[in-house]
């Protein structure tokens, strides 16, 4: 019997899917709380950052950036449980496209954000498809 229809060998590549697709999401949602901190304690830096005006209010930059945090901790049971608790994972690639349409629109600076919210779409959708076919595979 080869490695490749070994349910061992299938379980193994299931778990190295799953650990990696959870490294990606957490690297990504790491990221999320950093820049949600830092538009809570540091806006006019955020703004700086991506080539904005200063806000006016900087209340809109850091409840943006506490949403951005509350958002983040709902993809906490996707990240603990990617195999069973696929929807967290389903909405926050979704939710990411979406986000980064809403920046499209936005304009300016905006499309930094835009930029990283589609790359990190599909990255992630990247390896939750990977895991999602290796999962697949440990089925008999």
């Amino acid at each position: 019997m080869s490695d490749g229809l070994s349910i061992g060998w299938s379980n193994e590549q299931e778990k190295r899917a799953r650990d990696v697709y959870r490294a990606v999401l957490g690297f990504n949602m790491f990221l999320h709380l950093v820049v949600g901190l830092l538009c809570m304690f540091a806006p006019n830096f955020v703004s700086q950052t991506v080539g904005l005006d200063a806000p006016n209010v900087a209340g809109w930059t850091r409840g943006w950036g506490a949403t951005l945090i509350l958002v983040t901790a709902l993809y906490v049971p996707g990240l603990l449980e990617p195999v069973h608790k696929r929807a967290p994972n389903l909405i926050g690639i979704l939710g990411r496209i979406w986000m980064g349409t809403v920046w499209v629109f936005c304009g300016g600076g905006f499309l930094w954000f835009a930029v990283f919210d589609y790359v990190w779409a599909g990255i992630i959708f990247t390896f939750y498809l990977r895991l999602f076919r290796a999962h697949i595979q440990t089925k008999p």
